[in-house]
């Protein structure tokens, strides 16, 4: 394993860097792409491109090399989030076709009622060119849109983790938190919280099956309500056209204020579909088994909030590597780390 920490909040042809909520790899330009959740609060809703240099298994260097502005539909840049006006984007995970040279990236939207104002933006998934222009979107399934009433989609709470497969004809998606109609949020000693695995097809955009993934209880007692005592999937990962890695990333209001991450193995062959299940509370599923690969607390080492994971390139020995990022908030007392691990089978 290697740490590599990033000068927190620098600044990047004019950008203010931070907020990486996704990274992928492209394999063959070897380079990384690197979306910022900022909803263009410091600057526009961009994706980063980098290099990262690895010297004996270890980084060496992440080196920012060009910034692209994801546009809306009209073709203007996302204007700076406010309250009550019912635009922003959350951009959490991207994703790079080198077939269609294309992203596809989440945006998680906005759910906030306020005595004062409302502000509603449903989520999405959107395709958009390498020079950031929208190309397309995927219409939402049924239940995944935010409403007024307790059903739907949860704030802060969509589509955290993308992936592909199938050669880019799929694209799984997964819930960070329990759509409301499927139940209880992960907390302290509660363990049976149920969020969802999503699969499209990429060419017709249509929801092909849904699955039911059974999120860890809360780690440790929160010594304070906050919004953010939380464990949901962060990302998500392929290993083949079935079997995907899932970092689920717990939070609490505690005693040291690190995240607690953990990386599971989840193979979706022969799983429950559960796409014409449209409530877990009223019609309790069978959730997928996961096995659990990695505790980053076992590292013994503060681990920050980890939002990204790629496969990189491969090590001089032929072995895969595994690349993490984290998403500083755009905060001064977080650590902007990258992790490096091997993989060994």
């Amino acid at each position: 394993m290697s740490e590599y920490i990033m000068p927190l909040n620098g600044t990047f042809q004019n950008t203010l860097v931070g907020g990486l909520s996704g990274i992928d790899y492209d394999t063959k330009n070897n380079q990384y792409y690197l979306i910022s959740d900022d909803p263009s609060q410091f600057s526009p809703a961009r994706i980063y491109t980098a290099e990262i240099d690895i010297k004996e298994s270890k980084i060496d260097t992440v080196r920012l090399t060009g910034v692209t502005f994801i546009l809306q539909k009209d073709g203007t840049q996302y204007p700076k989030y406010q309250y009550g006006k019912n635009s922003k984007a959350d951009g959490e995970s991207v994703r790079y076709n080198p077939i269609k040279q294309t992203f596809v990236w989440s945006n998680e939207g906005e759910r906030l009622y306020r005595k004062t104002d409302t502000t509603i933006v449903q989520p999405a998934l959107t395709f958009i060119s390498t020079t950031g222009k929208y190309v397309d979107t995927i219409p939402l399934p049924a239940g995944f849109h935010i409403t007024k009433q307790h059903y739907g989609v949860r704030k802060n709470a969509f589509f955290e983790g993308l992936a592909y497969a199938d050669n880019f004809k799929t694209l799984y998606a997964s819930l960070e938190e329990p759509l409301y109609q499927d139940g209880e949020q992960s907390h302290f000693e509660f363990d049976r919280a149920l969020t969802r695995i999503v699969k499209f097809d990429v060419d017709k955009k249509q929801n092909t099956a849904q699955y039911a993934y059974r999120l860890d209880a809360l780690p440790i007692k929160p010594t304070a309500e906050s919004d953010w005592n939380l464990n949901g999937i962060s990302e998500i990962l392929t290993i083949n056209n079935h079997t995907l890695l899932v970092m689920e990333r717990a939070w609490a209001k505690g005693r040291d204020d690190h995240s607690f991450v953990k990386l599971y193995l989840v193979d979706l062959d022969g799983a429950e579909n559960v796409i014409n299940n449209p409530s877990f509370i009223a019609n309790p599923p069978k959730p997928l088994n996961k096995k659990l690969l990695f505790d980053f607390d076992s590292l013994n080492m503060h681990i920050d909030n980890i939002e990204g994971i790629t496969f990189g390139p491969k090590l001089p020995n032929g072995n895969n590597t595994l690349i993490f990022c984290v998403d500083n908030n755009f905060g001064k007392a977080q650590v902007q780390q990258f992790f490096l691990f091997e993989v060994i089978r």
